[in-house]
């Protein structure tokens, strides 16, 4: 199973922190099995910086990434939601076209989990904490 990683990037230049955030869901998720896609590292931005320039319509960065990004996501069967997904439009997004194609869909945060998940009694089995370090 092919999970596609979404949470807030916001930034064109990839902050640290969020290249650690979306490495440590990579980790988990490869060690429990998993096949990922990770935006922040698929080398898309280049692609999306062309069609910027030399697209015949008036696009952005931010649309034509979200564009490539949904793409990768149409050929995945899951997704995994980082626990700050509510706060980017594009995550939001990606959630809404995951739940539209039929993906599975999984959760760092619990109560997302819970909400999210069509038993909220048995909501273990969408909800994958990141184990961090203090």
């Amino acid at each position: 199973m092919k999970v596609y990683i979404s949470g807030k990037i916001g930034e064109e230049v990839l902050s640290e922190a969020t290249r650690q955030k979306f490495a440590e869901a990579e980790q988990m998720l490869k060690a429990k099995g998993y096949e990922t896609f990770n935006p922040t590292t698929s080398g898309l931005g280049g692609y999306a910086e062309y069609n910027v320039k030399n697209a015949m319509y008036k696009t952005s960065f931010y649309q034509e990434i979200l564009l490539c990004d949904l793409v990768q996501l149409a050929q995945c069967d899951a997704i995994y939601m980082l626990a700050d997904w509510s706060e980017s439009n594009g995550a939001n997004v990606e959630l809404d076209f995951a739940v539209a194609t039929g993906k599975q869909r999984f959760w760092e945060g619990e109560e997302d989990a819970k909400v999210f998940c069509d038993d909220a009694g048995n909501y273990t089995d969408v909800w994958m904490p990141i184990e961090r370090e203090p």
